[in-house]
């Protein structure tokens, strides 16, 4: 197996202002890490322009780069255009499919997620229509991880989420907002299939470190609990528990 290192992040917000100082992030991460994991919030608000100046600030970074969206990409209701802007810059969208390194070393997946709260307390889909449409959003969402999982073949599996698969990582958050962070829903297919890693955003006030009920690491790369840096993980560090499910 070949490790990589893995630069991850969040909740970027690009805005306005932000031309100067992702420039010089993504140039950072580009001469740190072999891949970047962009785990959503792009943008401050789903604008076309914004995604255009934050491409233009990735071509700083000369390393493989794929994302996923977040609630602030589909604010204005520009999330497709997003998506191909970003495809055309070079950006791998996981919404739109999987990426796998060239020598099947890492194979990446992910969606945007939704919420729904975590268990034992998770919303279920029952009572009023409004409310099943809510929470079969956050089952379509694993769905797709899970599809992707099912056929992924490669030696280290990472999932990239924005909302979060765990209430671990959230803590730290109002417990008010906690069913509106993310959902263990998602920790599903995760550990149906058994990933190697899972990172997020979303949460804010949270914490990095956590892992699903069946000991799947998860990490919020958020870049607001972090200082506004990226996270590096070398895959090296995680095979341990990865050998350990292959048995």
């Amino acid at each position: 197996m070949i490790f990589i290192r893995i630069g991850a992040m969040a909740d970027l917000h690009f805005g306005p202002d932000s031309m100067k100082t992702y420039s010089a992030l993504f140039k950072s991460a580009g001469d740190d890490v072999d891949m970047i994991i962009l785990c959503g919030d792009l943008t401050m608000r789903g604008l076309v322009e914004e995604v255009r100046g934050l491409v233009e600030t990735m071509g700083n970074a000369r390393v493989p780069i794929v994302s996923v969206l977040g609630n602030h990409d589909h604010e204005s209701n520009n999330q497709e255009e997003i998506m191909d802007i970003l495809e055309e810059a070079g950006v791998k969208v996981l919404e739109r499919g999987m990426y796998i390194t060239p020598d099947r070393s890492v194979g990446i997946c992910g969606t945007k997620g939704f919420c729904g709260g975590f268990a034992p307390s998770k919303i279920a889909p029952f009572g009023e229509r409004i409310l099943k449409m809510f929470i079969n959003e956050t089952y379509k969402e694993a769905n797709k991880v899970n599809r992707a999982l099912k056929s992924m073949k490669a030696d280290f599996k990472v999932v990239a989420y924005h909302y979060a698969p765990i209430r671990e990582t959230c803590t730290g958050e109002r417990c008010e907002i906690i069913p509106f962070l993310g959902s263990s829903i998602l920790s599903d297919p995760v550990d149906t299939f058994k990933a190697s890693l899972v990172l997020h955003g979303h949460s804010h006030n949270g914490k990095e470190k956590g892992s699903t009920l069946m000991g799947v690491p998860v990490r919020n790369v958020a870049l607001p609990i972090h200082n506004r840096r990226y996270c590096v993980y070398d895959t090296e560090s995680f095979i341990p528990y990865a050998a350990s499910e292959s048995k």
